[in-house]
């Protein structure tokens, strides 16, 4: 087990809750104000829509596939809209992943008495997993505070 580098007098588990925590807040922003809110709330209750409709039409698949093909486009113009934000985020975090990988790389941030599946290491979850999992919390507090659709 590698020993758990200090940043900023940090251990491992608090630097990566505190950058998942700012990457997180940041992307969430970028999304709010880089995509018309309006028309992603539009998009999104029109394809709801067409899901209920293609469950109430699962016998006739010509009405179904009508329907999906309806789906399709709107789900294209939601792609088109979500593509913006990505684009924005997509270089600074291939950086600041590369740079905490760099430092974080087989060191164990939450050691765990069982081996954690899809980890690489035997007694714990490395930094990457404990991002994914406190981005995913974080990232669905900041969309639901902010009311980013």
């Amino acid at each position: 087990m590698t020993p758990d580098p200090m940043l900023f007098g940090l251990p491992a588990w608090a630097f990566i809750l505190m950058i998942s925590a700012v990457l997180s807040l940041v992307v969430t922003l970028v999304y709010k104000f880089a995509t018309d809110q309006a028309v992603m709330k539009e998009l999104k209750e029109q394809i709801k829509k067409y899901q209920q409709q293609m469950k109430e039409h699962k016998d006739n698949l010509q009405k179904m596939n009508e329907i999906q093909k309806k789906s399709m486009k709107l789900n294209m113009k939601l792609m088109k809209q979500n593509f913006k934000p990505m684009l924005i985020t997509m270089v600074p975090f291939i950086i600041i992943f590369w740079w905490l990988r760099g430092i974080y790389e087989g060191v164990v941030v939450i050691p765990l008495s069982f081996h954690f599946p899809l980890s690489g290491l035997e007694t714990g979850l490395g930094w990457i997993g404990f991002y994914i999992i406190c981005s995913m919390i974080f990232t669905t507090v900041f969309r639901k505070a902010l009311k980013v659709v």
